[in-house]
C-alpha cells in the first residue's frame, strides 16, 4: 500500500538547504513521501496529514537574510541543550529550545530539528576555516559536539526517532524501518607489508631505533630472510586473518588501497607491484571489497583521485566506487566535490581521528549536500565511528577500557538500526609497535 503524503509547508528562503534537511530526515531515513510547499510560514515548518499537524520551529534559516551566507561563526549554535520531556527520550537541541507541547490534533516542537540535522550532516562548521591541525584537518577538539560532550550521541538519529514517534502520535501509519543494524568492518592498507616494498636498510634502521638495541639487528635480519624465503609470514600480512574473522561472522571486509602519491605518508607500495596485485587478487577471490585510499595530497583534487581510481581499477580488475581519505584528511565541502568529480559513489571518511563517535551525528548512510554549490550530490557518506589508533594513541586507552568504550558506541548504533563502521589497520594486528594485546578489541568489534 502506498503511504499517504505528508504535506510540508515552509518559508522559501534557503529552499535547497531546507528541502535537503526535510527529505533526508523524513524520506531518506523514515521512508515517508513528502509534498513540499512554500508558504508564508515564518517561524515554523508545518507538517500536515488529514487535518493533524506537527509544527517544528524554524529557528535558523528563517532568521538569516537570504543574501547572507550561513557559513559564518555568528551562526554557530550558541547553547547546546538536552531535552527532558516526560513522554519522549531525550534529544539534543542545537537551534531553538529543547521542548515540545502536545494538544489534541497538534504538536509544537520548539527545537529546529531540520536546521540542527543540517548542521551535523553537512558539517558546515568545518568550512569556517578557523581551526586546522598539523595535517590540515579540522580537529576534533574544535567541534561543538566534542566541546559540549555530546560526540557519543547520534543526535540526527535521535531526531529521526523523535519524528517517527511524533508522526505515530498524530495517527500517521509510519512504516517499519527498512534499515537494520549491521557491522561494517574496514581496513586501511597504509603499509601492506613490513619487509616487502621498502629498502632493507631503512626497515632495519627504523626498527633498531625503535627498539633502542643495536644487537637486535641480527635477529631482525634473520626474520627478514625467513619471510623472504617463505618460512615465515610477514608481520603485517594479516589479511587472511582479517578476512577469516569477517567470514566467521558473515561479514564482508572493505580494504582501502592507496592508489598513488609520492609523499612520506604513502611511499610504501604501488598498485603496479606484483606482490600488491597478488594481494588484491586474493582479497577479491574471497569475496571482499576494495576501495580507494586517495594519496595524502589528493584530498581536494578530483583529477588526481580519478587517476588513482583508474590505476587501482586496472590493478584489481573491477570498478572501484568507495573511498576513504588517507589520514582522514577532509575539507568541507571540497573533498566531497572532488570525490563526485572523480566518479565516486560512497565515502567513509567522516570520523574524527582523535575522537571516536558520531562526527556527523548519525550512524546511518546519508546523501551529501554541497554547501557551496547548494545542492545534493549523487554521493553517499557512510560515517566512520571507530578507528584503532583513535583508541590507543589519541585516547590513551588500555584494551579493556577500549572494549567498553566501543561497546557503548555499538549499543547506540544498534538502537538506531545503523551501520557500525570501524577501521582496523592490517599493521595493527601485529605485535610490532605494541599492538600485541589489542587483538581482542578488534575481535569484539567483529
Amino acid at each position: 500500500m502506498d503511504l499517504p503524503l505528508i504535506r510540508i509547508t515552509m518559508s522559501g528562503n534557503f529552499l535547497s538547504e531546507r528541502t535537503y534537511a526535510v527529505e533526508t530526515l523524513i524520506t531518506h531515513y523514515l521512508g515517508i513521501p513528502v509534498d513540499i510547499k512554500v508558504g508564508n510560514h515564518e517561524g515554523y515548518y508545518d507538517l500536515e496529514w488529514e487535518g493533524r499537524r506537527i509544527r517544528i520551529a524554524d529557528a535558523f534559516f528563517g532568521k538569516i537574510d537570504p543574501d547572507t551566507s550561513y557559513v559564518q561563526e555568528p551562526f554557530l549554535p550558541k547553547q547546546i541543550e538536552e531535552s527532558s520531556h516526560p513522554e519522549f527520550p531525550a534529544w539534543i537541541c542545537l537551534y531553538g529550545k529543547a521542548d515540545l507541547s502536545i494538544t489534541e490534533n497538534k504538536i509544537m516542537v520548539a527545537t529546529d530539528l531540520f536546521a540542527s540535522a543540517f548542521f551535523m550532516l553537512t558539517r558546515w562548521e568545518e568550512a569556517l576555516g578557523t581551526h586546522r591541525d598539523h595535517h590540515n584537518r579540522f580537529p576534533a577538539e574544535a567541534a561543538l559536539m566534542v566541546k559540549s560532550g555530546f560526540i557519543l550521541r547520534p543526535v540526527v538519529d535521535e531526531y529521526t526517532a523523535l519524528l517517527k514517534q511524533l508522526l505515530a502520535r498524530i495517527g500517521y501509519p509510519v512504516p517499519a524501518d527498512k534499515a537494520t543494524y549491521k557491522v561494517v568492518p574496514t581496513c586501511d592498507i597504509d603499509i601492506p607489508f613490513f619487509w616487502k616494498g621498502r629498502p632493507l636498510w631503512k626497515t632495519l634502521t627504523s626498527r633498531s631505533l625503535a627498539r633502542r638495541h643495536p644487537f637486535s639487528l641480527w635477529k631482525d635480519y634473520q626474520e627478514y630472510q625467513s619471510v623472504k624465503n617463505g618460512y615465515q609470514t610477514d608481520p603485517f600480512d594479516t589479511y587472511d586473518d582479517l578476512m577469516s574473522l569477517a567470514e566467521r561472522h558473515n561479514l564482508t571486509m572493505t580494504f582501502y588501497v592507496i592508489g598513488g602519491g609520492q609523499s612520506e605518508y604513502e611511499r610504501f607500495y604501488h598498485v603496479s607491484q606484483p606482490h600488491i596485485r597478488d594481494l588484491l587478487k586474493k582479497i577479491t577471490a574471497r569475496g571482499h571489497r576494495i576501495g580507494l585510499h586517495p594519496s595524502y595530497h589528493a584530498w581536494q583534487d578530483g583529477d588526481v583521485i580519478r587517476a588513482e581510481k583508474e590505476g587501482l581499477e586496472e590493478a584489481c580488475g573491477y570498478e572501484v566506487t568507495v573511498t576513504r581519505q588517507h589520514y582522514l584528511r577532509f575539507g568541507v565541502p571540497k573533498t566531497w566535490q572532488a570525490l563526485h568529480e572523480a566518479g565516486m559513489q560512497e565515502d567513509s571518511t567522516m570520523g574524527f581521528a582523535a575522537e571516536p563517535g558520531f562526527r556527523c551525528g548519525t550512524s546511518r548512510p546519508f546523501p551529501v549536500f554541497d554547501i557551496r554549490q547548494r545542492r545534493t550530490l549523487p554521493l553517499v557518506e557512510r560515517p566512520l565511528l571507530i578507528m584503532d589508533v583513535s583508541l590507543r594513541w589519541y585516547k590513551k586507552m588500555a584494551p579493556a577500557e577500549a572494549k567498553t568504550y566501543c561497546n557503548n558506541i555499538r549499543e547506540q548504533v544498534k538502537h538506531h538500526q545503523g551501520d557500525f563502521v570501524w577501521l582496523w589497520h592490517n599493521s595493527n594486528l601485529s605485535p610490532i609497535d605494541g599492538w600485541q594485546n589489542w587483538r581482542e578489541v578488534m575481535e569484539a568489534l567483529m
